[in-house]
């Protein structure tokens, strides 16, 4: 098993995470024993030995997170450093890095959930492949390629199959619409 120091995690991985020892979690085959999580903390209650945190991310349950913890009793996150987010910002990047982390980590798409999303082939006939090329291509512009401009440089194509390799690809995850109905991104 490979292990990490700190990995990005959400409440919802944590809570379906193995225990592996008394200090260590594994997903999957991915042993850990440091988190950054990113919520709200929702309740605050302090005891003699520590602090307890009611802290939610909104992808599960709240988790109870302890600083300074005596280690028995329920799964709890020990917090070694809290601190006040002042950009809400922070929790979209965080949940960002999650996801990227564990795409990088199983080489598969994950939602923040740790759910395994469909990865779509890329055995594609041979019209779908053109369409999909010249999308790909104009995916670097904010609204993504349009319809019409899609047509012209695919002019030896049929409106029709255009359209059906549209549909095909939307259906597939390897395109979707940007702005209206008539434009279009890759998904990559």
């Amino acid at each position: 098993m490979t292990v990490l120091q700190i990995l990005p995690c959400s409440v919802s991985q944590l809570l379906h995470a193995s225990k592996v020892s008394s200090d260590t979690f594994a997903l999957c085959d991915l042993e850990f024993n440091q988190v950054s999580v990113v919520g709200v903390v929702r309740e605050l209650a302090p005891f003699a030995k520590y602090v307890q945190y009611c802290l939610d991310d909104m992808t599960g349950p709240p988790l109870t997170v302890r600083q300074w913890v005596n280690s028995e009793g329920e799964r709890s996150l020990q917090a070694k450093h809290i601190r006040v987010i002042t950009d809400l910002n922070e929790i979209t990047s965080h949940m960002l890095e999650v996801v990227h982390a564990h795409m990088q980590i199983f080489k598969k798409k994950f939602d923040v959930n740790m759910n395994i999303t469909v990865v779509p082939s890329e055995d594609l006939p041979s019209v779908q492949g053109q369409v999909l090329h010249v999308i790909r291509r104009g995916s670097v512009r904010h609204i993504g390629i349009g319809f019409n401009e899609l047509h012209s440089q695919l002019d030896f194509l049929s409106i029709k199959d255009i359209k059906s390799s549209l549909t095909s690809l939307m259906d597939q995850g390897f395109v979707y619409h940007t702005i209206d109905e008539n434009h279009f991104k890759s998904t990559d």
